[in-house]
């Protein structure tokens, strides 16, 4: 009887195949709340009638086991033109959603919140009231049933007033404080983070690779030429000893914080750095931190 309860709940999800989703999701993330550090998520999904199953993402770039934050996942709710529409979760896989969409339908909308860690002992944090790291695997909902590199997804993010933001995805258009980004694959999209915050230094290490400096402080951010240098002739070495350079742009996203978690996660385009604030103010004494970009 267990067996075949199990294998009876698998079979509710739908196998992912080599097609094309119909539509494109549109993906709004309200994370302007760094002091609380809850991101409001509005998500509309392009459906037709009939059953969908809906997937948080479980295995995640540079991972190395299913860690999706889901105990983080918040209010969720779903509708469709306004009427709330009910939901069941998946009695085996937790990370997956079943809803049956209405005759009629074009549009559902999902709503939720993703609550990020305000203190160490809840996970690593990602938010303050200086910077954040938007990791979009952990503020989407993906349907079942598709390759995630043939779902199409516009994402938009609004930041607090005044903050800036780097990411490998292309700005499209930047209305106040929603930055929203050209179209991509929803595999590209969870690979491309975005760091953004109140202090922001960008320099340019080599044609079409950036460094982005996010600080707790602004004099954090006083790297001198010698010390910028030194990441370009980062760059410069690794295209002698790989020959070659797979990326059409690239993004080091680099946080000086003391309040930030810090991280260590390499993407296609870009990768996720976090070291302590006095990364370049001591800079002579504190050379273990320098490994971690290359």
């Amino acid at each position: 009887f267990p067996y075949t309860t199990l294998f009876r709940s698998i079979d509710t999800i739908p196998a992912a195949r080599d097609v094309a989703w119909p539509g494109v999701i549109t993906l709004s993330v309200d994370a302007s709340d760094v002091t609380r550090g809850i991101f409001r998520i509005n998500e509309t999904i392009p459906v037709t009638a009939g059953s969908l199953t809906l997937l948080y993402p479980k295995w995640l770039p540079g991972t190395h086991s299913d860690t999706g934050p889901i105990s983080q996942l918040a209010g969720l709710a779903f509708n469709v033109g306004g009427h709330s529409l009910a939901w069941r979760r998946d009695p085996v896989d937790v990370f997956a959603f079943h809803i049956e969409v209405p005759e009629g339908t074009s549009n559902l909308v999902a709503q939720f919140q993703f609550l990020s860690p305000t203190d160490g002992n809840q996970g690593r944090i990602v938010a303050t009231p200086e910077m954040l790291n938007l990791q979009w695997n952990a503020v989407a909902l993906y349907p079942a049933g598709y390759y995630a590199r043939r779902i199409g997804v516009e994402a938009a993010v609004k930041l607090p007033a005044g903050w800036k933001a780097a990411s490998a995805l292309e700005v499209a258009a930047q209305e106040g404080a929603t930055t929203h980004f050209k179209q991509v694959s929803f595999d590209t999209l969870v690979d491309s983070p975005l760091f953004a915050g109140a202090n922001l230094r960008t320099e340019i290490l080599a044609p079409g690779v950036r460094l982005n400096i996010f600080a707790d402080q602004p004099e954090q951010l006083a790297a001198s030429e010698v010390q910028i240098q030194t990441h370009r002739d980062l760059v410069t070495q690794a295209v002698k000893l790989f020959g070659a350079q797979h990326y059409d742009h690239y993004d080091f996203l680099l946080a000086l914080s003391d309040r930030q978690g810090g991280i260590g996660l390499e993407h296609h385009r870009c990768s996720e750095n976090g070291v302590p604030g006095d990364y370049f103010t001591e800079w002579t004494n504190s050379p273990a931190h320098r490994q971690l970009l290359p």
